[in-house]
């Protein structure tokens, strides 16, 4: 790295669990994860507007 530069090694491996799921099964996983995340993210700001 020169100059300050950053770089992030986004590389992963997607599980076989994953990989082998129905369009179906994946879709209703991915609105599990988006709700879980709203969910978290509005504890923090709760959280944050306590302080």
């Amino acid at each position: 790295m020169k100059n300050g530069e950053l770089y992030i090694d986004d590389r992963f491996e997607i599980p076989e669990d994953i990989k082998n799921m129905s369009k179906e099964e994946l879709r209703a996983e991915i609105e599990r994860l988006e709700a879980e995340a709203r969910e978290k993210k509005m504890e923090k700001q709760k959280k944050v507007a306590l302080v």
